[in-house]
C-alpha cells in the first residue's frame, strides 16, 4: 500500500522550555531525523506540517525529499494538522505522528494499513494499556472533508473527528500476534520523560 508520512511538527512545547522537541537528539542526529528515517521505510512522500517552515528547512535539508506544509486552521492542533497533510497527500492513506514520538514503528503502520485497507476503514488507531492514540494512526485522504467541517464549527478536537470516522481501533493483542512492540505511541512532554526514554530506546 502506499502510504504519505505525515509529521505533526507544531505546538508551543511549553514544558519543553519552549525548545522543540523535534530537536531532541536521538544519537547524531535530531529526533525529526530518526522519524524521517522510520517513515521512508515505507512512504513514497514525507511531509512535515509546520507553522515556522523558516525554522524547520535547515533542520530538514540533509534529509532530501522532505516537503513542508503549513496549517489551513492555524494554531488549532493536531486537528488542523490533519486537515492540512489530507490537503496535499499524493497517498490514498497517510500515516500521521507527532514530532515528540522517538519510538514509531514503520512495522506497526503497515500492519494498521493494511487492517483499514481490508475493513475499507477512514482510519485505524492503536489503543495501547486503553489509551487510544490518535496519532501514530492510519488516516484516509478522504477525512479531509469530516475535518473540514469540524474546524469550520470550531471543534478542533482530534477525538470527535474519530468519532465521525468509520474508524477501527486496534490493541495490543492486534501487535503482539504480529511480532510488533507496543512501545511505538510513546510520547515525550517534559525533560524527565526525554531521559527516561533515552534509557529505554534501542
Amino acid at each position: 500500500m502506499k502510504l504519505t508520512g505525515v509529521i505533526l511538527a507544531g505546538g508551543l512545547n511549553s514544558r519543553m522550555g519552549g525548545s522543540p522537541k523535534y530537536l531532541l537528539p536521538c544519537g547524531d542526529e535530531p529526533l525529526i531525523g530518526r522519524q524521517i528515517k522510520e517513515m521512508s521505510r515505507i512512504c513514497e512522500q514525507l511531509l512535515v506540517v509546520t507553522n515556522t517552515p523558516e525554522r524547520m528547512a535547515p533542520v530538514l535539508k540533509p534529509y532530501p525529499g522532505v516537503s513542508c506544509i503549513q496549517d489551513r486552521y492555524r494554531q488549532k492542533g493536531p486537528l488542523s494538522g490533519i486537515h492540512a497533510a489530507s490537503c496535499a497527500a499524493a497517498s490514498p492513506f497517510m500515516w500521521i505522528v507527532g514530532c515528540d514520538m522517538p519510538r514509531i514503528s514503520a512495522d506497526a503502520a503497515e500492519a494498521m494499513a493494511g487492517h483499514g485497507l481490508a475493513e475499507n476503514a477512514d482510519a485505524v488507531i492503536p489503543v495501547i494499556a486503553g489509551r487510544t492514540h490518535p496519532l501514530h494512526g492510519i488516516y484516509a485522504r478522504s477525512v479531509n472533508s469530516a475535518a473540514e467541517n469540524l474546524l469550520r464549527q470550531e471543534r478542533y478536537r482530534v477525538m470527535g473527528l474519530l468519532d465521525a470516522l468509520d474508524c477501527r481501533r486496534v490493541d495490543e493483542l492486534f501487535f503482539e500476534e504480529k511480532g510488533i512492540p507496543t512501545g511505538f505511541a510513546a510520547n515525550v512532554n517534559t525533560p524527565e520523560d526525554w531521559i527516561d526514554m533515552l534509557g529505554n530506546m534501542p
